[in-house]
């Protein structure tokens, strides 16, 4: 599934001596680029974390307090 991708990215690093290392810095920016779009998802709310996303008949958590940011002069 993921392997003929990953196999056809790393074409043009055949030649080179330090392909694993390569291959892992290429891995691990996709796994943080990752993390992050998950992370900006679940912060807009678009992620369903409780079971009011999912069931229609179950009342949305009420907030206990409200913050908001500012900046005090």
């Amino acid at each position: 599934m993921l392997v003929p991708f990953l196999l056809t990215a790393f074409k043009l690093l055949e030649s080179s001596s330090q392909q694993w290392l390569q291959g892992l810095v290429y891995f691990i920016g996709n796994l943080l680029g990752l993390a992050l779009a998950v992370y900006k998802c679940q912060s807009m709310g678009l992620l369903p974390t409780h079971a009011s996303d999912w069931l229609a008949f179950i009342e949305p958590p009420q907030r206990v307090e409200y913050t908001g940011g500012g900046l005090v002069l």
